[in-house]
């Protein structure tokens, strides 16, 4: 099989996971990192960093370029995904680890750039957005549909039917219950259980999971 080259925007922590998970991918042969807060010609794990997003979008040398956005926080994530959205040959691989899990794949829509870590479990019915992270060990119930540039974090437990709206992001160890909506840029607090809808633009924390105090 010949490997097509993919790039990672993200050199940071995020990105060195994704380079490893790419690493077990033998379709993808890993060319290096673009990041706005990297010094262009320097390495980063190994590997040449070659510039930030005005780089990535001048980058002519062959039809398709393969990218990964390696970005852990939603907004900035969303941020950077429309600059690039506006680069017609820029294109965005699902990337599932293979020690995951999709138990029925034909029931199971993933959207381009969506990143589906080791260990993590999605059963059936289930339909994850556009640059979505779905970080190591986390498991997605039955009838459950995630938006565009959500994060959700390692050991994360998704019941059925709920309903995760954009640029949301859920805290490493949450458990999120049956039939539970998150708002669009709701942020859920490590180890917090969500047991009722949260508004859009809320953070909540602990358990049961209360909105955040802002004052």
């Amino acid at each position: 099989m010949n490997a097509d080259p993919i790039y990672i925007f993200g050199a940071g922590g995020l990105g060195l996971e994704i380079k490893a998970l790419l690493g077990r991918l033998p379709q993808w042969r890993l060319e290096g990192f673009y990041d706005d807060g990297r010094i262009s010609s320097r390495t980063v794990h190994g590997l040449p960093v070659y510039g930030g997003i005005d780089a990535l979008l001048e980058v002519r040398l062959q039809t398709d370029v393969y990218v990964v956005i390696a970005i852990g926080d939603p907004v900035q994530k969303a941020r950077v995904s429309a600059r690039l959205s506006q680069a017609k040959h820029i294109h965005y691989p699902v990337i599932i680890d293979p020690n995951a899990v999709l138990l029925d794949v034909s029931s199971i829509k993933l959207g381009e750039g969506s990143i589906i870590s080791a260990g993590c479990v999605l059963t059936a019915n289930i339909s994850i957005g556009r640059h979505a992270l779905i970080n190591l060990n986390t498991t997605i119930g039955h009838d459950t549909v995630i938006g565009d540039h959500c994060s959700v974090m390692p050991g994360v437990n998704i019941a059925g039917n709920v309903s995760i709206e954009d640029v949301v992001l859920v805290g490493s160890g949450a458990n999120v219950i049956n039939s539970v909506t998150l708002g669009s840029h709701a942020r859920i607090g490590a180890g917090a259980v969500v047991t009722k809808n949260v508004a859009p633009r809320k953070t909540v924390v602990g358990v049961p999971a209360r909105e955040f105090p802002t004052s």
